[in-house]
C-alpha cells in the first residue's frame, strides 16, 4: 500500500492485492478529515455508526434531516458501491456532501489503528462487521471516551458478540435505535416497518415456494471467467418501452464489443430470457445458437400488423454485474383489482410510471386510500421463485394530475434531487 499528501491537505492511497486470481487496483482520494477522524457538532448526544447492511437497506431513513452525527465507514460505503450500484452510491455521496446532516466519511481501512486484514475462511460479511466495530471503538477512544458510540447493525451475532464488549460503544439493531433514540419520528418508524415487512415476506415466500420462475444467476467468478474467455458478453440492458414485456437489448460495453465480433446489440426476447434484470442493469449474456436467433418486431403503423426484421444476435441473461436500481414512481391498481385480492390483502402489485420497469410487489394496507396518488417505491430484491420484484413503500408524491405531484414524478424518474434551501441560504 502506498500513498501521499496532496496540496490541499488531502490524501491519496493506492493498494494492490490478489483477489480471485486477478490483480485489483484501488485508488481513492480522501480528505484529511476522512483519515484523521473528524469530531462532529457538539449539539449531538451520540455518534451513530451504521454497518454495511444498514447503509444498504435503510439509506432513505438515514437521509432524514433529524438524524445527525452519523459516521459512515469506508467499509460500508464500498459495500454499497459494489452491491447496490452507482445510483444508491451517488445518493450516499450526496448525503455526505450535505452539511445540514452533520455526517462524515471515515476511511477506516486507511487508518493504521483501524485496519483489520481478512482472516482465512472469514466471510466478507463477517469481516465487514468486524472492521466497522473495530473502527467504532477507535472513534470512541479518539473522542477521549466522552462521546457514546452507537453501532447499528442487522447482524444478530454481532449484537451478541460486541454488545457489551466495550464500555461506551453500544451495538443494537436499527429498529431498536429508532425506538430508543427517535421514538417520536413517526415517518421513520413507518418506513422502517415497511422495509421490515417486505423482508419478512421475502423470507416466507422463499421458504414456501418450491418451484423457480427463473434460473439462478451464475456466480461472479464464473461470469468473470466467461467474459474473459469470450463465452459470455457484458453489456447494459435497455428495454423497449413500446414492447417492454417482449423486447430488450443489451448494448455492448468496452472489450465485449471488440472481442465478440458483433456489430449490433443483442436481442433479449421475453421476460424469461431477461432473468430478473431491470432496465439499466449491467448484465452478462450468453448467446443462443444461430438457429434460435429472432428478429426485432416492427409495426408500420398503429393499425398495421407487426413484422419481424431479419434475425439478429439473440441471447439470455445469465448474471447481473451491477444492479442500477433507483426510486420508482408507481400507481396502484383499480379498486376492483385490489378488492379481488381480499379485504385484508397486504401484497399489492403496483404499476410503475416507466413502462420499462416490471410491476413491483409491495406490502401495504393503504392501497384503496392511495388509489389516486403517485407514490415512490424502492425495489429490495427479485428472487428466482417470484414472478415480480419485491419492494417497499417510501413516500407519497401527490395526487395524479396535480401539477406539483407531476413535477415531483418527473424529478424522481430522472433521479434529480431537489434539496430545500438552508436557513443560511435563505438569509443571503
Amino acid at each position: 500500500c502506498w500513498g501521499g499528501r496532496l496540496n490541499d491537505g488531502g490524501y491519496w492511497f493506492s493498494s494492490l492485492w490478489w483477489e480471485r486470481s486477478v490483480v485489483v487496483l484501488f485508488s481513492e482520494y480522501l480528505g484529511s478529515s476522512a483519515y484523521d477522524g473528524k469530531l462532529l457538532s457538539s449539539d449531538v448526544t451520540h455518534y451513530m455508526i451504521p454497518d454495511w447492511k444498514v447503509v444498504q437497506d435503510y439509506l432513505e431513513i438515514l437521509e432524514f434531516p433529524e438524524l445527525k452525527g452519523i459516521i459512515f465507514m469506508q467499509t460500508a460505503c464500498q459495500a454499497v458501491q459494489h452491491q447496490r450500484g452507482r445510483r444508491q452510491y451517488n445518493k450516499l455521496r450526496n448525503l455526505l456532501k450535505d452539511a445540514r446532516h452533520d455526517c462524515v466519511l471515515f476511511a477506516n481501512e486507511f487508518q493504521q489503528s483501524c485496519y483489520l486484514p481478512r482472516e482465512r475462511g472469514e466471510s466478507m460479511e463477517k469481516w465487514q462487521s468486524r472492521s466497522i466495530y473495530n473502527a467504532a471503538t477507535w472513534y470512541y477512544h479518539h473522542c477521549q471516551d466522552r462521546m457514546p458510540i452507537v453501532m447499528v447493525t442487522e447482524d444478530d451475532e454481532a449484537i451478541q458478540q460486541y454488545g457489551s464488549e466495550t464500555e461506551g460503544v453500544f451495538v443494537i439493531s436499527f429498529k431498536s435505535y429508532l425506538d430508543n433514540f427517535w421514538p417520536d419520528l413517526k415517518a421513520a418508524h413507518e418506513l422502517c416497518e415497511s422495509i421490515l415487512q417486505s423482508r419478512r415476506e421475502r423470507e416466507n415466500e422463499s421458504q414456501e415456494s418450491h418451484g423457480k420462475e427463473y434460473p439462478e444467476h451464475l456466480p461472479l467468478e464464473v461470469l468473470e471467467a466467461g467474459i474473459k474467455s469470450g463465452r459470455y458478453i457484458q453489456g447494459t440492458l435497455s428495454v423497449n418501452k413500446h414492447r417492454a414485456q417482449i423486447e430488450a437489448f443489451v448494448r455492448l460495453q468496452g472489450a465485449s464489443s471488440k472481442d465478440s465480433g458483433l456489430v449490433s446489440d443483442i436481442l433479449i426476447h421475453g421476460m424469461k430470457a431477461r432473468n430478473r434484470s431491470i432496465h439499466g442493469d449491467v448484465v452478462v449474456v450468453e448467446l443462443l445458437p444461430k438457429n434460435e436467433w429472432k428478429g426485432r418486431t416492427t409495426a408500420l403503423g398503429e393499425n398495421d400488423g407487426e413484422f419481424p426484421s431479419e434475425p439478429m444476435p439473440t441471447g439470455r441473461v445469465v448474471g447481473i454485474l451491477q444492479k442500477n436500481w433507483r426510486d420508482y414512481v408507481v400507481t396502484f391498481p383499480s379498486k376492483e383489482e385490489v378488492q379481488s385480492q381480499g379485504k385484508n390483502a397486504r401484497k399489492i402489485l403496483v404499476i410503475p410510471w416507466d413502462y420499462r420497469i416490471p410491476k413491483i410487489r409491495i406490502s401495504t394496507q393503504q392501497a384503496e386510500a392511495l388509489q389516486d396518488f403517485r407514490v415512490v417505491v424502492r425495489i429490495d430484491s427479485w428472487e428466482s421463485t417470484s414472478m415480480y420484484p419485491s419492494g417497499h413503500f417510501v413516500r407519497v408524491l401527490g395526487r395524479i394530475g396535480d401539477l406539483e405531484g407531476e413535477i415531483a414524478t418527473i424529478l424522481v424518474e430522472n433521479s434529480i434531487s431537489v434539496v430545500p434551501f438552508s436557513e443560511a441560504q435563505r438569509a443571503q
